[in-house]
């Protein structure tokens, strides 16, 4: 089996994406692949693509494209947030189970964003696994931290659980801020 690299410029084209996603061969010419794919003006070629069940790639494309909208859900400006927006328009088109599944997660970050009104513990640990695993990832979410105002919401990525990442989330509210 030959790898041949591919999207050396950083503005593939159309063509190039399609061609990428359906050769188990072709490969990104970046260390992190998944990281290369999170681009805003993607998203209309990828969320088809990932729609396709006959693409090799399709699952592996919708993980990179929700990892890439989780953190901008987490850490974006509110211009940003608009990318969720043209995500969720793209997706209503799919059939996909998946992706219809994957536009309803990213409905709910962006209500997440702008405070959900009062939480409890369930709705702090749906938040916490919503906005920190989402589809792409399935690490172990728990609250940390209860006081009267907040819920400390941590991810713990195994096998070493070194790799931590905590949302604080207002009670009253349902605002939550991130960090890592």
């Amino acid at each position: 089996m030959t790898e041949e690299t591919v999207l050396h410029d950083w503005d593939p084209s159309p063509e190039t994406l399609q061609r990428w996603a359906y050769d188990e061969n072709l490969h990104l010419d970046e260390q992190d692949e998944d990281l290369a794919l999170g681009r805003r003006d993607f998203l209309p070629i990828l969320i088809p693509i990932a729609d396709d069940t006959r693409c090799p790639k399709a699952d592996y494309i919708l993980s990179s494209l929700d990892f890439y909208l989780m953190f901008l859900t987490l850490r974006g400006n509110d211009s940003e947030l608009s990318a969720l927006d043209d995500a969720i328009a793209i997706a209503r088109d799919q059939k996909r189970p998946e992706i219809v599944d994957w536009s309803a997660l990213l409905q709910r970050r962006l209500k997440y964003r702008i405070g959900v009104g009062p939480v409890d513990r369930t709705l702090a640990l749906k938040m916490g696994n919503d906005l920190l695993n989402g589809i792409c990832r399935q690490s172990k979410i728990a609250i940390t931290n209860e006081t009267d105002v907040e819920f400390e919401v941590q991810l713990s990525v195994p096998p070493f659980h070194r790799h931590k990442e905590w949302l604080t989330i207002n009670r009253q509210t349902g605002t939550f801020s991130f960090r890592r």
